[in-house]
Parts: structure tokens; C-alpha cells; sequence
């Protein structure tokens, strides 16, 4: 037989979050997974942009307060993508009828 009401059990509770905490949380998910969707669609519309070819060496990495950042696997694109940043921050934003991007920050990933 086994005597387990000798032992000590420990309850532990969290304290109450205020409402406002609670919606808080709430929002940013929210906007983080729309964050996510857009960043998602926006690389989309920019492999669509400059061609299939692009899917094997640009990566939207990332959209947040305006800046989309984007990893490139060369040089070369590294380039071409620099001096095409304000035409795709205008075509973004033009073809999602926002200003979802203010800046585009490009990343070369050698890994």
C-alpha cells in the first residue's frame, strides 16, 4: 500500500491578469499572424515580380513596422535588388492598396 497523503503538495496560482493585459495579448497575436499572412503574400507577389528564379535565391524574411527584410543567397542579387528598392516598396504598396512598406533592408545569407 502506498501512503501518499504524508506528502506535501504544493499549489501554485498565477495571479489575475487585468482585462486590459489580457486584450493586449490578444491584439498582438492577431497582428502578428496578419503580419505573417502579408509577408507571406508579399513574397509571393515579389517572385512573381522578378521571376521564377528568384524563389531558389530571395527570401522575404520578415515585415515589421514598415520594414521588409529580405535575405538574398549572392552578391548578384544583392545588387539588383538593391537598386529596384524604392520601385518595390512603390509596387508593394501599390498593389496591396496600403503602405504596408516604408523600407526594404537586404540581407546577404551565406548559410
Amino acid at each position: 500500500m502506498c501512503n501518499n497523503a504524508n506528502k506535501n503538495i504544493v499549489v501554485r496560482y498565477s495571479r489575475p491578469k487585468h482585462i486590459k493585459s489580457i486584450v493586449n495579448d490578444i491584439i498582438s497575436s492577431i497582428k502578428e499572424k496578419e503580419s505573417k499572412k502579408k509577408k507571406v503574400k508579399i513574397g509571393e507577389y515579389i517572385a512573381k515580380t522578378l521571376g521564377e528564379q528568384s524563389r531558389e535565391h530571395v527570401d522575404v524574411s520578415g515585415l515589421k513596422r514598415g520594414s521588409l527584410h529580405i535575405s538574398v543567397d549572392n552578391s548578384a542579387w544583392l545588387q539588383e535588388l538593391s537598386l529596384m528598392k524604392q520601385d518595390l516598396v512603390n509596387s508593394i504598396n501599390a498593389k496591396f492598396k496600403e503602405d504596408l512598406v516604408k523600407e526594404i533592408k537586404i540581407r546577404l545569407n551565406n548559410g
